[in-house]
């Protein structure tokens, strides 16, 4: 009975972290929802709804020039942080217990900021690992206001609503901010205190 009673507890020990469905959209943490949205203040209550820990990426849509806010009720105003493990960390894709997986992932989660709310999308186990090691971004230093002072300074229509994304280029945590579909752009380092120039740049959000 007790080697019985081992074996099974080893079989549970064995069986790999799975992944959770995503709960319903939630407002809860949401600053200034829904048409006065700070989109990086909110960062807490996104974290909250993964159990990924490495924040890699965040891709905000429709940012207006007054005071950086997102209006996620008309237009394209949205918000994705993206998420992720350490190699084998995290939940993995479902596997016979007592059995190796059949490649090392670093699986992936987004949770997205839009017209019903903060919301997880399904978690991708199965999601590969980047070349290297899973670096984390760290906490954003600038806010969407302060890019939007900077691309005042470079003659980017007020009237425009910017994409912009927090990634991690060639040169490290970094800021792109563009106006889709015109010559507007640039990207700054992290503490959007210094231009990066095109090979520093390099880079994208998942």
């Amino acid at each position: 009975m007790v080697c019985l009673a081992l074996s099974f507890w080893a079989k549970e020990k064995s069986r790999p972290e799975v992944s959770e469905p995503p709960g319903p959209p939630t407002i809860e943490g949401v600053v200034g929802y829904p048409r006065e949205v700070d989109a990086l203040a909110s960062l807490t209550a996104a974290r909250k709804l993964t159990r990924r820990p490495a924040l890699r990426g965040i891709v905000l849509d429709g940012v207006q020039n007054d005071n950086g806010i997102i209006n996620v009720t008309e237009g394209p105003g949205r918000a994705r942080f993206t998420f992720q493990s350490e190699a084998g960390q995290g939940a993995q894709p479902p596997r016979e217990p007592g059995t190796l997986p059949k490649r090392v992932t670093c699986g992936r989660q987004d949770v997205v900021l839009q017209r019903g709310g903060l919301v997880a999308e399904p978690d991708q186990a199965d999601y590969p690992c980047p070349p290297g090691p899973v670096e984390a971004l760290p906490d954003p230093e600038c806010t969407t206001r302060t890019l939007w002072r900077l691309a005042r300074r470079r003659h980017v229509p007020t009237e425009s609503l910017a994409h912009i994304e927090y990634y991690r280029s060639k040169a490290g945590p970094a800021w792109r901010f563009e106006v889709l579909g015109t010559p507007h752009h640039f990207t700054m380092y992290g503490d959007c205190k210094r231009e990066l120039s095109a090979a520093d740049a390099v880079g994208a959000a998942p």
